[in-house]
């Protein structure tokens, strides 16, 4: 067999010399990996019923909605007092419209719902901070018969005469590539903006190829969309990843006293500013950056026939057939020596992986070591894939790489129940909150073992 590999070597040198005549134009094409941005999560405590709010956005201007997200979050044997709901007063602010989702499984020990609230404040109000005061509900624990009620914390919101934003269509590109950011202004008919401002902003290092003007009128508000087609040709100084900068809109307030003065030349006009965000964008790093000669007009020297001959056919062609003679003798020797097939290395079981799994979890307590507990915390979490993996027939190596929110996707033949599949999703993300938390909590170190467990008892046979 040592001959055949000797064999096979000089044949593949052969033809790989030969083809590095030939005249090929090859173009990575570009990679992006998605990665999932890990918002740090409310803490969950020892109470019967917690609320969490969350809102899309702090600033608000008028004519402009904004959406209230309350999780309800309560313990196994509470009943909420979910009643009027939908009719709850949150002045100043006015519900435009509530969306209530239905009850599901948080995790072995908790229920929740998520309902959402659509509000708005008055259009004649002023502008400054304003708070979206709590809301309460009222609940019942059957277990030990108490009554209680529960309250959210209030929202600070900010209403503002004008809001800019900065959007792009994509911020992966390579050097040449264009990009449309789209800059839009919301304001109050009374606002005026500095367009000679707007007008004359740069990018840098990026250039501006194009840019147009669109308006419209929404209600009582003005929307202005500025398109600009952006390039980037080269990276000028030392940083690597280059960024859409923030821009400033300038502005003024307009009443009619003011407008008044204004134009009597009696007073001045105060002005002030709003920003976008900068955009970092990046720079393909699969495209090498190589100092290669451009092409002339002429296009492409061909080679001679002679030369495509020699060097391009005929090694191919001589490589082919030693390649297939040196085949057909190695079946020939395999078929007449009849040599045993070797044994498959055996797969790890589920009961293997169980066992395995115990054993991490066993000898895995929370200690003062916050590296020590990091530490547990990878093994328990590699364990817990590889036995899972086992159960719904996935590879140990898809297993480990699989994110979270799709890890559950490869069980298709619904190995695992409703319920099941719940735990085992909650399970994955409190290991995943723990992997890339900043510090490890105790009681989070320890509901995640109880969860482990639970998967345990579930899955492994009576």
């Amino acid at each position: 067999m040592k001959y055949f590999y000797i064999s096979l070597f000089i044949c593949v040198s052969i033809v790989l010399w030969g083809n590095s005549f030939s005249h090929i134009n090859a173009q990575e094409q570009p990679q992006t990996q998605e990665f999932t941005e890990m918002g740090q999560e409310p803490v969950i405590t020892d109470k019967p019923l917690e609320i969490w709010t969350f809102i899309d956005d702090y600033r608000l201007i008028p004519g402009k909605t904004l959406h209230l997200t309350v999780q309800v979050l309560w313990k196994l044997g509470v009943t909420v007092n979910l009643e009027g709901v939908d009719k709850i007063d949150l002045s100043p602010f006015s519900v435009e419209g509530v969306i209530i989702g239905e009850r599901q499984i948080f995790d072995n020990d908790h229920d929740y719902m998520i309902i959402t609230y659509a509000l708005s404040l008055p259009s004649d109000i002023k502008d400054g901070i304003y708070s979206i005061p709590p809301i309460s509900f009222s609940y019942r624990n059957e277990v030990d018969k108490s009554e209680g009620v529960t309250d959210s914390s209030p929202v600070a919101v900010k209403k503002v005469p004008i809001l800019v934003e900065g959007k792009v269509d994509k911020d992966v590109i390579t050097i040449g590539d264009r990009i449309h950011y789209a800059l839009t202004i919301r304001h109050k008919k009374n606002v005026k903006i500095l367009w000679e401002n707007v007008e004359k902003l740069t990018f840098s290092p990026f250039e501006v190829l194009e840019m147009d003007r669109e308006k419209y009128t929404e209600g009582i508000i003005e929307k202005a969309v500025i398109n600009y087609t952006l390039s980037l040709y080269e990276l000028g100084g030392k940083k690597k990843t280059p960024e859409i900068p923030e821009i400033s809109v300038l502005y003024y307030e307009e009443s009619d006293t003011k407008s008044g003065e204004a134009k009597a030349g009696t007073q001045a006009i105060e002005t002030k500013e709003a920003r976008t965000v900068s955009i970092p964008i990046i720079i393909n790093s699969l495209l090498k950056a190589v100092d290669v000669p451009l092409e002339g007009i002429k296009g492409p020297l061909p080679y001679s026939k002679k030369s495509l001959f020699f060097h391009g056919y005929l090694p191919a062609s001589l490589g082919i057939v030693v390649f297939l003679f040196l085949g057909a003798v190695t079946l020939r020797a395999v078929k007449e020596k009849m040599a045993p097939v070797s044994a498959k290395p055996v797969s790890e079981t589920p009961q293997i992986a169980l066992e395995k799994l115990k054993s991490a979890v066993s000898s895995s307590p929370f200690t003062g070591d916050d590296s020590r507990n990091r530490e547990n915390i990878h093994t328990i979490n590699k364990k817990l894939r590889a036995y899972l993996a086992t159960l719904i027939g996935m590879s140990n190596e898809t297993a480990q790489a699989v994110i979270t929110s799709g890890f559950l996707n490869y069980d298709t033949k619904k190995q695992f129940t409703g319920e099941t599949s719940a735990v085992i999703q909650t399970v994955l993300k409190q290991l995943d909150s723990l992997i890339f938390g900043k510090h490890i909590e105790k009681d989070a170190f320890d509901k995640m073992l109880q969860g482990v467990e639970g998967i345990i008892a579930r899955t492994s046979p009576q």
